[in-house]
Formats: structure tokens, sequence, C-alpha cells
């Protein structure tokens, strides 16, 4: 049996797939996109999150603080110190159906924190954080309207974690900066 040629066309549109690719990738880089990275590390070594136990955001926090390279510790003495003072969470209905059901809701979770430094400076007054998502009530299967709920709080909850990492980020640096 005698080898296959390619037909014309599509040895030219693998060719033009793998320029375009070539030039994404090209591009993507050119742009100065990389992958979020909290190196909090390189200006402190230690953190401690204080917070109720029924605040949310505490252990996410804490485990963001990790990842970003600093050690927990429950002493007065850290470099960082993130009090969380108080977490609401909620939904309200945001759309009925003709029945006057509810057919989405709109749940929120709101945090409100504050950072020091060390020697006890406050570099972000208290401040409040909120989150909110929008989900489809499916009465037909309420399990699976349970189960996006509680997907959607999860994604709340790191969304306030990033926005925390992030100020704190800034404060930090604002710090060094004026120091």
């Amino acid at each position: 049996m005698k080898g296959r040629r390619a037909a014309p066309g599509s040895v030219t549109r693998t060719v033009s797939r793998l320029l375009l690719w070539t030039v994404a990738v090209g591009t993507l880089a050119a742009c100065g996109y990389h992958l979020r990275n909290w190196d909090l590390a390189g200006n402190l070594e230690t953190a401690r999150v204080t917070a109720n136990t029924r605040n949310p955001l505490a252990e996410p926090l804490g485990r963001a603080l990790e990842s970003a390279g600093l050690m927990l510790v429950d002493a007065d003495d850290a470099d960082l110190v993130i009090e969380l003072f108080d977490s609401r969470a909620g939904r309200r209905n945001v759309a009925v159906t003709a029945q006057a059901r509810v057919a989405e809701y709109e749940a929120a979770l709101s945090v409100q924190y504050s950072v020091k430094n060390g020697a006890g400076k406050v570099l972000i007054q208290p401040t409040w954080l909120t989150a909110s998502r929008v989900y489809v009530v499916d009465r037909g299967n309420p399990v699976a309207s349970s189960q996006e709920q509680t997907l959607l709080e999860r994604e709340m909850v790191n969304e306030l974690v990033n926005q925390v990492i992030r100020a704190v980020n800034a404060a930090v640096a604002a710090e060094r900066g004026a120091a």
C-alpha cells in the first residue's frame, strides 16, 4: 500500500494553526503576563490571623498566607497581624417566576478586617469587603441548587481572601517604600 499524501488544504491549515499559536504565545509572553503569586516572604517572615472561630475567612486566609511564604504564628511578635472582626452572609431573591416563586438568589459574603505590622502600626484601617454571586434555583433538583450555593460560597471566600492578600501586599509595599 502506498503512502497517502495529505490534502493540500490540511497542510496549510496545520501550518496556519501552528503560526497562530506561536504568535499568541509570543504575544502573551511579551505583554508581561504571569500567574498570580503572592511573594510576601521577601518582606515578612511571620503572620498572625486573629478571628472568632466562626469567621469563614480565617482558615483559608491562613492557608493563603502560608502559600505566600509566611509562617503562621500565635505569638504577639508576628511581622504582620490581620484581624478579622466581623463577617456577614446573606442572600436575597433577585428574580421570581410567574407563579411568584424565587427563580434566582443573590448570595453575599462580607468581612471586616484590619492589618497591622509587627510594631503595631496600622497599615489598613478596619475595612469591609464584599463578594456576591447570583445563582438559579432549580425546583426540580434541590440537591443541585444546594451544591451550587455551596460552590458559590466557596468562590466568594476565595475572592475575599485574594482581596485581603492584594491589599496586604500593597500596604506592605507602600510601607517599605515610605521607610
